[in-house]
């Protein structure tokens, strides 16, 4: 059974990698099956090349299928050849052949442009909805490795690893103050004796993490090395950053082993990925035989993950500056500042629905009706602008009728008609300036 997934596996990589070849020279495809078409053609009818008169219409499955594949691009030049080639080899040019194919080419090339941007936005929608389960599973691991650290070592250390990252992420005075306070964790809860992180100092200038976009945080055992930019040229460092995965010197039976090789003076490398992006790369120079194995590379690796993105996240969320001022909820801060991203990389739309509520009880009730309504995906926040209270739900990656939809959900299920009088409005997420403006000077001069 195994075997045949494998295969299957195999077989399915093998077609989509031909399958991106193909795309990937759709132009050359398409002169060159054309090309053969009318060669073809020539034989059997010199003067008929296009095969026009045949009964089956050859000329119109293959202008489908090329069409529906590559779309309007390949079928232009597909269409160029054959005019060429009926203007040179007919007597007397088919106009009205040609002008059929030319519209059946038409509605062929409007419905790939339609599935194809349909493909595309469920492309994304999958993996939104795939690094928020991550999001999820990273965090729901890191309380699971904070609870049985803290039942091992309750007596000795009485904190949970969960609550001192969370105190490490709201230092924020300094970006690499944070990652200094990680490795001090590590020491106390790992028994890490000496390494380093390389991490980030700003994510929007380019997705490799190197010496120039990077900073180091050391432990305090640490030796450090006069010449950083050369960490890089390290062997386990080298391949934890090209493999975007975790490396460390392992023995015969791929166990962690403190025997080091001559290729790296390092134990382990482990990188934080996220989106694609290498945002830090923890290293360990030094630690104890019973301390370096799986289990306590593998909790490491997950709370410099958790660390690491709760990090970038910060850094995120400081790019909406007007919508931070009416949002404190980070949660919901992030979110917003992730689909306003994919809206404006891929065009893809997401929706708030905001409820302007004059009375604190009526926004407690609507709140707490609203939350028992929600989807999975879906985020609810509340703000206040001089005595008026605001519900923002956000829908990611839904059009402006899920919202409506929503909301005729919700004042079906208030019991009190006194809970369904109050003023709401749509926006897409693009429309910061608007939302902005409805909840801070609309109503308030």
């Amino acid at each position: 059974m195994k075997r045949s997934i494998t295969r299957r596996i195999k077989k399915l990589s093998r077609l989509e990698y031909f399958i991106r070849k193909i795309r990937q020279y759709s132009y050359l495809e398409s002169f060159t099956i054309i090309t053969a078409f009318l060669i073809i053609g020539y034989i059997v009818n010199p003067h008929d090349i296009c095969l026009t008169q045949e009964k089956i219409p050859y000329l119109l499955i293959l202008l489908s299928i090329l069409t529906l594949f590559h779309g309007f691009e390949s079928a232009f030049i597909a269409m160029t050849l054959i005019s060429l080639s009926m203007w040179q080899f007919y007597d007397k040019f088919p106009y009205i052949s040609f002008l059929v194919y030319l519209m059946m080419v038409l509605i062929f090339s409007q419905f790939h442009y339609y599935w194809t941007k349909r493909i595309h936005e469920l492309q994304i929608d999958d993996d939104y909805k795939a690094s928020k389960l991550d999001e999820l599973s990273k965090a729901f691991y890191s309380l699971k490795i904070s609870h049985d650290q803290l039942e091992k070592n309750y007596v000795l250390k009485p904190m949970s690893i969960r609550s001192a990252i969370e105190t490490i992420i709201l230092n924020r005075d300094k970006n690499n103050m944070q990652y200094l306070d990680f490795l001090v964790l590590l020491e106390k809860s790992f028994s890490l004796q000496s390494g380093f992180i390389i991490h980030k100092i700003d994510h929007q200038l380019q997705k490799t993490l190197a010496p120039e976009n990077s900073l180091i945080s050391y432990t305090k055992s640490y030796e450090q090395d006069t010449d950083e930019a050369a960490l890089f040229d390290d062997y386990i460092i080298t391949q934890a950053l090209s493999r975007k995965k975790p490396v460390f010197v392992s023995d015969a039976a791929h166990n962690p082993t403190l025997e080091t090789t001559q290729e790296s003076r390092y134990l382990a490398a482990i990188p934080t990925v996220y989106n694609n992006e290498v945002l830090s790369l923890l290293v360990i120079e030094k630690m104890p035989f019973m301390a370096f194995n799986k289990e306590n590379l593998i909790s490491i690796a997950i709370l410099l993950e958790y660390l690491s993105i709760e990090i970038y996240k910060e850094n995120i969320m400081q790019q909406s500056e007007k919508i931070a001022a009416i949002f404190s909820e980070r949660s919901f801060l992030y979110e917003y500042n992730r689909l306003q991203h994919l809206q404006k990389q891929y065009r893809v739309d997401s929706t708030l629905l905001i409820l302007k509520i004059d009375n604190e009880l009526q926004t407690r009730r609507v709140f707490e009706k609203t939350q028992n309504l929600l989807r999975s995906l879906d985020i609810v926040t509340q703000t206040k602008d001089k005595e008026i209270y605001y519900l923002v739900i956000l829908f990611p990656l839904n059009d402006q009728a899920v919202a409506l939809g929503f909301l005729n959900r919700l004042l079906y299920n208030l019991k009190h008609e006194k809970d369904k009088k109050f003023e709401y409005m749509t926006f897409s997420i693009k429309e910061e300036k608007l939302i902005y403006q409805y909840i801070t000077d609309d109503y308030h001069g």
